[in-house]
């Protein structure tokens, strides 16, 4: 049987490389998924779904703005009457050595990675409160992207470092006070993934490719498609048990390697 069968999903960044892989394995697992992100996907939704049992499709959404989310969320909620999990995916990256961070760049960081995830999971805990529960007893799941690097340091990430370890800790408050609403919340921390900015720095910098095989004890990056498979644990019934938590998938990279 489906994991997700008939559940309603959004994902903001959802077109990007970790937000389709989700959405696609969220769609063969039977969810109706609606991607959320300012730019609209770079292929057809309809070759990215095949073989799903549920849904996808996209909404224009700027996560930096309250009112595109929620104009966003409450159009997901009158058309399918319901919102069972929320992931606050959207994010970006400007790495810089601390002493050259630029105040547009530390701002624009936190604008989207923190304040942006926080617009979502508001919006998408209210809707979730006032909804009535699953057959699993459970209103709806929040959950965030965050990654390995909000528990330990990376070389010019500062900016980047502080907004996920922000979300950490904003997970773990929402989690503690909406446990009595049945809502769950939940981080995934992934390591480096092989998409987006850390591709295409890792295809175009010697530098930083010599720096991510020594640090991470597997030996690879991490797919978008591992991503994936984590957020599909912990939207599904296999998790109703787990609430701010952080599901730590790094191929080892908080171990720091030290041979």
């Amino acid at each position: 049987m489906p994991k997700l069968s008939g559940k309603v999903v959004a994902i903001t960044g959802g077109c990007g490389d970790i937000g389709m892989a989700t959405a696609k394995v969220f769609s063969q697992e039977g969810a109706t998924v609606t991607l959320l992100d300012v730019d609209p996907p770079r292929s057809s939704l309809g070759k990215k779904a095949r073989g799903a049992r549920g849904g996808l499709s996209y909404l224009s959404c700027d996560v930096r703005d309250r009112a595109s989310v929620e104009a966003a969320f409450d159009r997901i909620f009158r058309q399918h009457k319901r919102l069972d999990v929320v992931i606050a995916n959207a994010g970006m990256v400007a790495n810089e050595p601390f002493l050259q961070i630029t105040n547009e760049n530390w701002k624009a960081t936190l604008d989207v990675n923190l304040t942006g995830a926080f617009h979502t999971a508001q919006a998408a805990a209210r809707i979730m409160a006032r909804q009535k529960p699953g057959k699993n007893g459970i209103r709806g799941k929040v959950l965030f992207t965050g990654s390995w690097v909000q528990e330990m340091p990376w070389p010019e990430g500062t900016s980047y470092i502080v907004s996920k370890s922000g979300i950490k800790m904003m997970a773990k408050t929402m989690a503690q006070e909406l446990a009595k609403l049945k809502i769950l919340v939940n981080v995934l921390a992934p390591g480096i993934v092989m998409a987006g900015l850390s591709k295409k720095i890792y295809e175009a910098n010697p530098t930083f490719r010599k720096r991510v095989r020594l640090a991470i004890p597997l030996g690879e990056m991490q797919t978008a498609e591992s991503v994936a498979q984590g957020f599909l644990f912990l939207a599904s019934d296999d998790s109703n048990y787990m609430t701010g938590a952080t599901l730590l998938m790094d191929g080892g990279n908080s171990l720091v390697r030290r041979d």
